[in-house]
């Protein structure tokens, strides 16, 4: 478990990253362009409800929110969501200060889930995935972006020792170990893409899978 996996060490560290969050991380890690392509992945409706879990200051809430009528944010950082509420374009979203793990919402409430970066924090992520799937509505859609668990390089010593790192850190994966967590925490159809910032091409894997329909097998 990476150190940062710890819910009140998470807690600590975007209570402390809260008044500089906007400036550097969305940029560094999650650029618009990334963020924007991922969504364009799902086939959202305008009528569709969505979760961002782990939505920090609201900035994959603002990429949704054109897209569809209601969207909901939750996180374990009370600065975070302060910061995502003062925004003035953001007024209709609706923020809950909570836990992946726990998620503080009735069953089938949302067409879709979306997670960008907040995996690679939990604690126990087959059981985030799992309340995610079960908020979920059958048919409902999982977007989630996580750090790729990148195969070591022969020839970039910066980004093995980047991998070090982030492996002390957070929880990672690769596309089979992707496909293994999905699809033990309810969902199906799990495919992935390799991505990442321009400094980083591969350092990031988004999945999208299904809740399956009601009946189905």
């Amino acid at each position: 478990m990476g150190a940062l996996q710890d819910t009140e060490a998470t807690r600590r560290w975007f209570n402390l990253l809260a008044p500089g969050y906007d400036a550097v991380v969305p940029s560094l890690f999650w650029p618009e362009s990334l963020q924007q392509a991922a969504i364009d992945r799902l086939e959202l409706a305008s009528a569709d409800r969505v979760l961002d879990i782990g939505c920090g200051t609201g900035e994959t809430i603002d990429h949704l929110r054109s897209e569809i009528a209601a969207v909901h944010g939750l996180d374990l950082s009370r600065p975070q969501l302060e910061t995502a509420a003062d925004k003035a374009h953001l007024e209709d979203a609706r923020f809950v200060c909570g836990d992946a793990c726990a998620l503080p919402y009735a069953d089938e409430t949302f067409d879709c889930v979306v997670s960008i970066g907040s995996i690679l924090y939990w604690s126990d992520p087959v059981e985030a995935l799992r309340e995610a799937h079960r908020v979920t509505k059958p048919g409902g859609e999982l977007l989630l972006l996580g750090f790729n668990r990148r195969s070591p390089s022969w020839w970039n010593p910066v980004q093995n020792a980047q991998d070090g790192i982030a492996e002390a850190l957070f929880f990672r994966y690769d596309r089979e170990e992707g496909t293994t967590l999905v699809r033990s925490a309810g969902w199906t159809d799990p495919t992935h893409e390799v991505t990442g910032p321009v400094w980083g091409p591969e350092l990031v894997l988004a999945t999208t899978a299904q809740k399956a329909e009601s009946g189905s097998h």
